[in-house]
């Protein structure tokens, strides 16, 4: 067995004929203070808040050794300023946050690939995510409620310059961007429910919906994975057996993906700029690979507490 020496890392990187170990020659400390203040009103069934705060993110290790082609990242910093608003009654519940987070150098992927496929990250100077979270929930009668919730979003670069393949990564060409939507962002999250429950019997129908998602921070729907919507339905019964010294018995049926919906929650794109084949900046040979999830699945359970 060979031991690497302390200040080496376990990569390669080439230098002429030869390749060589990554150096790793890092001494870094940070010192943060994330204050936060707001203030709240509470009169009847209405609730009113705001507030602002700042929290900060140190990189982490691979931020370092798959980023030698690039300055040593700093930390991320955000300052998040939020308001919203509540509203309790006994037959409603309804609320609406807004937000607005400005980033200053968040590490965002650049286009550029390490040399085993890993993607480099770096500072992006100006970043901003802003949206409204929209909830709420409506007890129609004492056995059945309809509730809700929705997180829509803007999710932006404000200035960005993405390193572009070239002929298959012999080359990489700066391509600068204002106002690219980050990616694996969605700009729209939807969830309902309808829950029915009676005695020990409860039932949930849930339906959520996710829309597009950029696959890098370019914004092109080409390298993107399509918006999806997916439905799963729960059951259960409980039940006290004293006779048998059974406090709870509870009987579980779950029915996952219903209509065996074929989407995708996450992936990766590889995409290249080919002059000599047809294949420009406008378009791009690339590769997507996908992480698909599961069609329908079915799912029983007992418990038993004494």
């Amino acid at each position: 067995m060979t031991l690497m020496p302390p200040n080496f890392n376990d990569k390669f990187y080439e230098e002429g004929d030869r390749w060589y170990n990554q150096e790793l020659d890092i001494d870094e400390k940070y010192d943060f203070f994330n204050p936060k203040i707001g203030i709240s009103w509470v009169k009847g069934s209405n609730h009113i808040y705001a507030s602002a705060a700042m929290s900060h993110r140190e990189p982490q290790r691979d931020n370092f050794t798959d980023n030698y082609k690039y300055p040593f990242p700093v930390a991320e910093s955000v300052l998040d300023y939020e308001a919203g608003y509540n509203f309790t009654s006994q037959r409603l519940q309804a609320g609406a946050n807004l937000y607005y987070m400005d980033y200053d150098n968040q590490l965002v992927q650049t286009g550029e690939q390490s040399e085993i496929g890993e993607p480099l990250t770096t500072n992006i100077k100006s970043s901003f995510r802003t949206g409204v979270e929209l909830t709420a929930a409506y007890h129609v009668v004492r056995f059945l409620s309809l509730e809700g919730n929705a997180a829509l979003s803007v999710n932006k670069l404000k200035d960005f310059t993405e390193m572009a393949s070239e002929d298959w990564d012999d080359s990489f060409r700066p391509i600068h961007y204002d106002d690219t939507p980050l990616a694996f962002s969605p700009s729209a999250i939807l969830n309902g429910f309808v829950r029915f429950h009676t005695g020990g019997l409860e039932a949930v129908w849930h339906t959520n919906y996710v829309s597009r998602q950029y696959l890098d921070n370019t914004g092109n729907a080409d390298r993107s994975l399509p918006a999806y919507t997916f439905s799963d339905f729960n059951i259960s019964y409980k039940m006290s057996l004293p006779r048998l010294m059974v406090e709870e018995l509870k009987l579980t049926l779950s029915v996952g993906n219903v209509f065996n919906g074929k989407y995708a929650t996450g992936g990766w794109v590889y995409s290249s700029i080919l002059d000599g084949y047809n294949h420009p900046d406008s378009n791009r040979y690339y590769q997507i690979g996908f992480v698909p999830m599961a069609g329908r699945s079915v799912m029983g359970g007992v418990s038993i507490k004494f």
